[in-house]
């Protein structure tokens, strides 16, 4: 704002005052809309959300790496009351974050189909990839996995895909980091580790 104030004040002219006037104006009204967003999170935290009766929710995460182009992709599936039925979680070769989340996304899929799971909700903190999936259009640089993942959802009339922020998907943010740093052994949705069992038990009460 100073550079921009600045940047008029050398500019000169008679509507100087004005347009300061206006930059002070923007930035007062980005300051409340701030406030009132912040003052919403603290009233109305965002928690996981069950999935209606009879349906189940794989929620997904991945965690990525840029600098050797490799993550991990995590799959949480629960039932409306908030019990674990299935996890898993696995190291994937990615270009980018947009693409690990596609490949966890497939991959959810993938299971709840050879599975024969039922109605299952794909739900992931990746508002982006979420949308391009819904509104049937692509992203370059992960358009095969989400061709893959357009026909999977066409052929499973069961399935739906919903995004939520990533306070709402805490477990799979907490397990996809874990597994990229492979301190997340094979067996833990059998045993989950104290920091999954926490936040199950945290969202099951909300």
């Amino acid at each position: 704002m100073v550079k921009c104030i600045r940047k008029i004040k050398q500019g000169g002219g008679e509507d100087q005052e004005k347009r300061i006037k206006t930059v002070y104006e923007k930035l007062a009204e980005k300051q409340q809309t701030q406030k009132r967003e912040a003052n919403r999170s603290r009233t109305y935290p965002v928690t996981w959300r069950p999935p209606l009766e009879n349906w189940l929710k794989a929620n997904v995460d991945a965690a990525f790496r840029k600098e050797n182009e490799t993550g991990a992709i995590a799959v949480v599936i629960r039932n409306s009351k908030g019990k674990m039925v299935l996890g898993f979680s696995g190291k994937i070769q990615a270009k980018s974050s947009t693409v690990a989340e596609a490949q966890a996304i497939r991959q959810a899929l993938i299971t709840v189909n050879n599975l024969n799971m039922g109605k299952t909700l794909i739900e992931s903190d990746n508002l982006k990839l979420i949308q391009t999936i819904k509104s049937k259009t692509t992203i370059g640089e992960a358009s095969a996995i989400i061709q893959d993942i357009q026909i999977l959802m066409k052929e499973l009339p069961e399935k739906g895909m919903t995004w939520t922020p990533r306070n709402g998907n805490r477990l799979d943010h907490a397990m996809a980091k874990a597994a990229k740093s492979e301190t997340l052994n094979s067996t833990w949705s059998l045993q989950p580790p104290a920091e999954i069992l926490r936040i199950l038990r945290s969202e099951i009460r909300t």
